[in-house]
């Protein structure tokens, strides 16, 4: 029986703080990233720093300032492109081209469209803690 490899996603970071059951880690944008395969679809190499929460069940292991590897499965970097970015890009385009075709006027369609996208992200917010379990990142 052969076994299936996961891809996974790695970030270099440092231990900010350990909270409980709870390590959060500072990820660092680095050159690294240029080498990442998953680069073209992370958000890591467009800003700076990020503070990434991260569930261990031995968190009392790791203290502040430690060097860590930060990791997510490739798959679920795909499902947060869709979330964040693809699924937002299709809501703004169908309704600007939708609400343009009905109306005819450019500047309302392109105010409802951006207006669109609070609803969206208030759903993301308001179901925030269910992702987060669903959004499971690991130290290496």
């Amino acid at each position: 029986m052969s076994k299936s490899r996961t891809t996974q996603i790695k970030h270099p970071g440092t231990v900010e703080s350990v909270q409980g059951n709870t390590v959060v880690v500072r990820i660092e944008s680095q050159a690294a990233c240029g080498q990442c395969h998953a680069k073209s679809h992370c958000g890591m190499v467009e800003s700076a720093d990020k503070l990434i929460e991260v569930s261990h069940h031995n968190a009392s292991e790791y203290t502040v300032g430690e060097n860590v590897i930060v990791t997510l499965k490739q798959s679920l970097g795909y499902r947060a492109l869709l979330l964040g970015y693809i699924i937002p890009f299709l809501i703004l385009l169908l309704a600007l081209f939708a609400i343009t075709l009905s109306t005819g006027r450019e500047a309302l369609a392109a105010l409802i469209a951006v207006l669109l996208m609070v609803p969206y992200y208030a759903l993301l917010y308001r179901y925030r803690h269910k992702l987060r379990k669903t959004f499971h990142f690991e130290l290496e």
